[in-house]
């Protein structure tokens, strides 16, 4: 498409377009879909030019500048902070993510990782004024950034935080319906998955990069069932690693798990006290990535106790993204 056929399509016309695009790209519901299509992503980004950033590269001079927002609405990374590789994500990945968390309205919301606060208003537009979200960034300008851009959705608060630190006094948590940790680690702060109410969904990248810069990782779909979380992994992805919630053990059983793909045999993530056993894919105390499918407590007249696994099988190699 040349400039002058570009310009005779208006940005909202492009931002369409661009949510389109993300339908097929990754089948995503279509309320999620309508957010996509009602926020600017130029608001989040700053004043021009933007950087559009490649998927992967190892010099930030492959990142290309761009003046007309409507180069944004493609499904490409933006970046935030360049010198890092800190980019606004990948909208299609961060979709998938995004609808995992089966997010309505009134639902309340944890976002640990927010950057400048673009995918957090997708996810303020589904929960609605009658939902919250509560958006965590470490970085100070970027969460200032976001609290600007955000000022706009009352219903959403920032934090300028590490968000492990989110566990008592007036930072304690609330009863959570969802949270999407968009930092790579190898476990996540116990507060994250006791906040969650029954059937509430966290979606945690943990790292499998033997280089501690990097932060290749595969997502995990976790529900809470009772006092037990099922686990499905379903994504590989690329994110910017957490400071904090990183152990090199774990680390080490992760990476492992992945190479032998024996990660795809995952159905729970166990938080109660046990011994290592077979079962265990990645342990240490207080967080294993498990094999052990969920068995919840039988109900009246039931004569067994049933196991709670994912509605597909995992398949026998990792998807492309």
């Amino acid at each position: 498409m040349d400039a002058k056929e570009k310009a005779s399509f208006t940005v909202a016309q492009f931002r369409q377009f661009y949510a389109e695009e993300i339908r097929a790209l990754t089948g995503a519901s279509s309320e999620l879909i309508a957010a996509f299509s009602r926020v600017p992503r130029e608001r989040f980004l700053g004043t021009p030019p933007w950087y559009v950033a490649p998927t992967s590269s190892l010099f930030t001079t492959a990142y290309r500048a761009v003046h007309d927002p409507r180069d944004l609405y493609h499904d490409v990374l933006i970046g935030i902070k360049r010198a890092k590789f800190l980019n606004n994500g990948q909208p299609s990945l961060l979709a998938r993510l995004i609808d995992a968390l089966d997010l309505r309205p009134a639902k309340r919301v944890l976002h640990v990782g927010c950057g400048t606060g673009y995918f957090t208003a997708i996810m303020a537009e589904m929960v609605g004024d009658s939902g919250s979200v509560l958006a965590v960034e470490i970085e100070h300008d970027l969460a200032a950034k976001a609290a600007a851009n955000l000022s706009t959705h009352p219903w959403v608060k920032v934090l300028h935080e590490d968000a492990a630190n989110l566990v008592a006094g007036p930072r304690a948590l609330g009863p959570l319906d969802a949270v999407l940790v968009n930092a790579a680690v190898t476990h996540p702060h116990p507060a994250w998955l006791q906040s969650l109410v029954p059937g509430g969904v966290m979606v945690l990248p943990l790292a499998v990069a033997t280089n501690p810069a990097a932060g290749d990782s595969f997502a995990l779909r976790i529900q809470r069932q009772g006092d037990q979380f099922l686990a499905q992994p379903f994504s590989l992805l690329s994110l910017y690693p957490s400071p904090s919630l990183r152990s090199e053990a774990l680390l080490d059983q992760l990476n492992r798990a992945f190479a032998n793909h024996s990660i795809l045999l995952v159905k729970s993530v166990r938080v109660e006290a046990h011994e290592q056993n077979d079962s265990c894919l990645a342990h240490s105390i207080g967080f294993c990535v498990s094999k052990q499918p969920v068995r919840l407590p039988p109900q009246a007249g039931d004569s067994h106790q049933p196991d709670v696994a994912p509605a597909e099988e995992n398949s026998a190699s990792f998807p492309l993204q």
